[in-house]
């Protein structure tokens, strides 16, 4: 009885503190160079973390998981989503709309800022403005470019600069009176994800090593996210989020009737829910307008607090990106599978990417210039499999299109591997939706 009742408990507590929604394996090598210190080395000021270049808020899961994992409550820690693709648009006045939102909420007298990639340039102009400045405690400037002095007003925001030699997108290097830690080979991404990385942060922070460099898992646990569009982070007012539980071992649905059914508030934000521990889960994301493609996201079991889980859903065809994804086939004869990787990028020969017994990870995919985290497989139109470049992804960082062709028929798993993680999906028609396979 008493296990039940503790079982039961959880449940109802897993949610109890989401976060205020504001918008309503080397080590590391320290470089240190006269730094600034962070105002209060024991508090817990809100952290705002600012994607970087067709990204979104998920870029900064397992830092959320960690410092959640360290103490932080989960309504200190929030994703800034600005759409990177807009030009001229005033991200400096979004960024303090939505940190004075938090403050007003949170009572406290300053936040934590964070900026990966183009997100430090998006903070190096924030923090440009004395008056917007003055909210921010200390920055944290990773995987971006070099700038001549520490953030703010004639350096005056003290500033951790994490950079890697392993960086192919961003030339990483010290800045004059920073905290500068370098990180050896890691790549664009892993400098925003790794522990080592974090460890790096939280010492910023705290003037202390953090207790956790891995999220502690739960049995029951709460996760709750947003709905955006792809590369524009345009908010999907209204879509439909049916969440199924799945065999892992196949991506066969457990169940006729979703484990949850949840619907898009005005930001796109679903509400929070408790999930089982470790069930892979598909989640099916339908805007509910005409022409909208539906997405089926399979994503790897949860183990701990998750807040930023995002569903991107396709952009207008007249969109930049729309333009990007409009050619993806909408047949009833093949499957159209996207591979996300959301804490590294997949470079040939230290990672393998295998596909339904093909290995797309090859030298002409996964370069380490490239540094691919999202991989479009499709077939061009001849139901074959030629391994070419599909569409128009070869243009951009990031993203990939290679020719592989899913046959529909008859309906079985299609099955994923990276590295050492395992993810199966079925062979879904396209005509009834994208596939994503989600390594979060």
């Amino acid at each position: 009885m008493l296990p039940f009742l503790a079982f039961f408990l959880a449940i109802l507590s897993a949610c109890s503190d989401f976060p205020v929604r504001a918008e309503e394996d080397t080590r590391a090598e320290k470089q240190i160079q006269a730094p600034l210190s962070v105002l209060c080395d024991t508090c817990q000021y809100p952290v705002v973390m600012i994607h970087g270049f067709l990204a979104s808020g998920d870029t900064w899961a397992s830092f959320q998981q960690l410092f959640t994992s360290n103490g932080y409550k989960p309504k200190l820690i929030h994703a800034f989503d600005w759409n990177s693709l807009a030009q001229g648009a005033n991200n400096s006045a979004a960024l303090d709309a939505f940190i004075n939102k938090i403050l007003a909420k949170t009572g406290a007298p300053k936040v934590r800022l964070i900026g990966h990639s183009a997100g430090g340039g998006v903070a190096y102009a924030y923090l440009s403005n004395a008056v917007y400045a003055a909210k921010v405690d200390g920055y944290v400037h990773i995987a971006s470019s070099v700038q001549p002095a520490p953030a703010g007003p004639n350096g005056s925001v003290p500033t951790l600069n994490l950079w890697s030699d392993g960086d192919k997108v961003a030339a990483g290097g010290n800045i004059a009176g920073a905290t500068n830690v370098k990180l050896p080979g890691k790549d664009h991404y892993q400098v925003a994800t790794t522990q080592e990385s974090f460890a790096a942060v939280w010492a910023f922070f705290h003037g202390k090593p953090p207790v956790h460099l891995t999220p502690i898992p739960e049995e029951i646990v709460c996760i709750t996210g947003r709905v955006l569009t792809f590369g524009e982070n345009t908010p999907a007012i209204g879509a439909k989020v049916d969440i199924y539980a799945v065999e892992a071992a196949t991506g066969q649905r457990l169940s006729n009737q979703p484990f949850e059914s949840l619907t898009c508030d005005s930001l796109g934000f679903w509400k929070p829910i408790n999930v089982p521990a470790s069930t892979t889960f598909e989640f099916v994301v339908n805007t509910g307008k005409s022409g909208d493609r539906i997405i089926h996201y399979f994503r790897e079991g949860f183990t701990h607090l998750h807040t930023l889980v995002y569903l991107r859903v396709l952009p207008p065809a007249n969109s930049f990106a729309g333009l990007l994804l409009n050619g993806l086939p909408r047949t009833s004869g093949q499957t159209v599978i996207n591979v996300f990787s959301g804490r590294q990028a997949i470079v040939n020969p230290r990672d393998t990417l295998w596909v339904d017994g093909t290995v797309i990870s090859t030298p002409q995919f996964a370069t380490p210039q490239k540094t691919a985290i999202s991989f479009f497989l499709y077939d061009d139109g001849d139901n074959k499999t030629e391994l070419i470049p599909v569409g128009l992804f070869g243009n951009f960082s990031f993203l990939v299109g290679v020719d592989v062709f899913f046959p529909t028929t008859p309906p079985g798993t299609i099955a994923l591997r990276l590295n050492n993680r395992a993810l199966n999906v079925r062979n879904i028609p396209s005509t009834q939706g994208i596939v994503v396979a989600a390594f979060d």
